[in-house]
């Protein structure tokens, strides 16, 4: 028979402790705030289809008001998912795969420190 620890003894452990406030840091990250609204994620679905876009043409595919798009579009800059350069009057947007990459592997290379803590295999 397995005896779970009791609540008490859960948080008297440190290693524990960090382990929780490190996934908090993880799931809250821009990384997974930027994923969490569909109609970002549908961004990025449109971005691998068409390729460099501005908002315009990417506003043309989706149901939104363009101010909605550019404030996602915004959104998945700030959080590294897109480039974007002006030209003139216009903004073009574009999938930024090699920073995507880098933030999936240090959110990966994070969570795997955690296991042996908080989550250990059989």
């Amino acid at each position: 028979m397995r005896m779970h620890a009791s609540k008490s003894t859960k948080r008297k452990n440190p290693s524990r402790q960090t382990a929780a406030s490190e996934l908090d840091a993880i799931l809250e990250s821009k990384v997974f705030r930027a994923l969490c609204e569909p109609v970002r994620v549908e961004i990025l679905r449109v971005l691998t289809l068409v390729g460099r876009s501005d908002i315009a043409a990417i506003a043309a595919q989706m149901p939104q008001d363009r101010s909605v798009i550019s404030r996602h579009l915004a959104q998945l800059h700030h959080a590294g998912f897109v480039r974007r350069e002006k030209i003139g009057r216009n903004v073009f947007f574009e999938m930024d795969g090699p920073a995507v990459v880098e933030q999936l592997e240090g959110i990966v290379a994070r969570f795997r420190a955690l296991v042996p803590v908080c989550c250990p295999g059989k």
